[in-house]
């Protein structure tokens, strides 16, 4: 089945993650087409979704993904102990970002958004932390019309993988620490993946150059 070009298509990576996920539905809503590529499953039967299955390790897997896309969306990421090593860490939360970032430079995409992580510096000496701001940096360096940088904190919301520190963290920071954090560091706050999706789908192409959102930007969805 082809994809039409009757709408604005937008291409999700990551779409079966929690953000990926919630993103896909915002963007149905908003009646959106949507390409969403993973690394082996389909998500979803929805005549507005067109899964694409890619091999991240080969670059060729990617061309001719971006043919009349208007917003890629990066929402890629995993952990060290899913990954089993920092290297296999890198590879998915830098390498393969990029190359997905890099292909839709090359394609003229004109919009694209990742999600990163608060406190996302090349300089630091938190390896996530690090590898966050190398993504950053280097997709910074690629040319779209709009490139937005989204650094939520704490994402609070039901993944099909099990966190258990997160599952911890996500029960005791809405409800004492981010009380606790003010002012200049209001942008340590949970975020709830919800209201991270949908300013996602909302802000999209908003603002021409590179943009930052953290915690004061994110749209509530009003949801309880």
């Amino acid at each position: 089945m082809e994809v039409t070009t009757t709408k604005k298509i937008s291409l999700v990576a990551g779409s079966t993650g929690l953000i990926g996920n919630l993103l896909i539905e915002e963007l149905v809503k908003s009646g959106k087409e949507v390409i969403a590529i993973s690394r082996n499953k389909n998500i979803s039967e929805d005549k507005q979704i067109f899964n694409k299955i890619v091999d991240f390790d080969d670059k060729e897997s990617l061309d001719g993904l971006f043919t009349n896309i208007t917003d890629v969306f990066i929402c890629l990421g995993t952990t060290i102990k899913k990954a089993g090593s920092k290297e296999k860490f890198r590879k998915v939360d830098v390498d393969y970002c990029f190359s997905i970032a890099e292909a839709a430079s090359k394609a003229k995409v004109p919009n694209l958004s990742i999600v990163t992580s608060i406190g996302a510096d090349s300089e630091s000496n938190n390896f996530y932390l690090k590898c966050k701001g190398e993504v950053e940096e280097m997709i910074s360096g690629l040319c779209f019309k709009s490139l937005s940088i989204y650094r939520p904190g704490l994402l609070i919301g039901k993944r099909e993988e099990k966190r258990f520190a997160e599952s911890i963290g996500q029960f005791i920071q809405p409800r004492l620490i981010d009380k606790l954090l003010r002012g200049s560091s209001k942008k340590y706050r949970s975020v709830k993946a919800v209201d991270l999706a949908y300013t996602l789908q909302k802000l999209s192409g908003i603002k021409e150059g590179k943009t930052i959102y953290q915690f004061e930007d994110f749209i509530s969805k009003g949801t309880s």
